[in-house]
């Protein structure tokens, strides 16, 4: 299991935006190769589409080169809050989609499997990946900023806009659900 960064880590990533700023490019590479597989892997389980996420990862990195930060909270909160909107987004518009098909009596193509399917050799971890996949998005969100990408309830929080306990409170119905889902899910 891949380690959380912690406070140290949390500073080092705000010297490396205000190097990179100051025009320091190995300062970007150095953000890029530490996020870009979180920020990519979120997207990925957030959308079900490889293609998709890394589409997200690209438009949340390209906001750190707009400059766009501010030293007001941790970076790693405002880089999920980026990439957790261009998720909403993503997904408001494949809604919209569907209705406007629908509305014209065609069908959406369906989304093609990933290489998520190919990649999970465990059949626990891929019975895993579709419970999560089935969560309604808001406790998707939760479960993965929290439990999957290590943000304490008051980061997750700041990404969705939610208080701590309302995190807390999503994120205990987002396991329950799990739960249920897994239990029918095994034989």
């Amino acid at each position: 299991m891949q380690a959380m960064p912690d406070r140290v880590d949390a500073e080092a990533d705000e010297a490396l935006v205000a190097a990179f700023l100051d025009g320091d490019r190995g300062a970007f590479d150095a953000l890029y190769a530490r996020w870009a597989p979180r920020i990519t892997g979120y997207a990925r389980r957030m959308l079900g589409r490889q293609e998709d996420a890394e589409e997200v990862c690209v438009e949340t990195f390209t906001r750190v080169v707009e400059g766009r930060w501010r030293a007001s909270g941790a970076f790693r909160a405002w880089l999920f809050t980026v990439a957790h909107r261009l998720c909403l987004e993503r997904l408001r518009r494949r809604t919209l989609t569907a209705r406007v098909l629908s509305l014209f009596g065609a069908a959406p193509a369906p989304a093609p499997e990933g290489p998520e399917g190919a990649l999970l050799q465990d059949e626990r971890a891929a019975h895993l990946e579709r419970a999560v996949a089935a969560l309604p998005h808001r406790h998707r969100a939760t479960l993965l900023l929290v439990s999957s990408q290590g943000l304490s309830a008051r980061e997750a929080g700041e990404v969705l806009g939610l208080s701590d306990q309302q995190i807390r409170s999503q994120l205990s119905y987002a396991r329950r659900l799990l739960r249920e889902q897994l239990g029918e899910e095994e034989p």
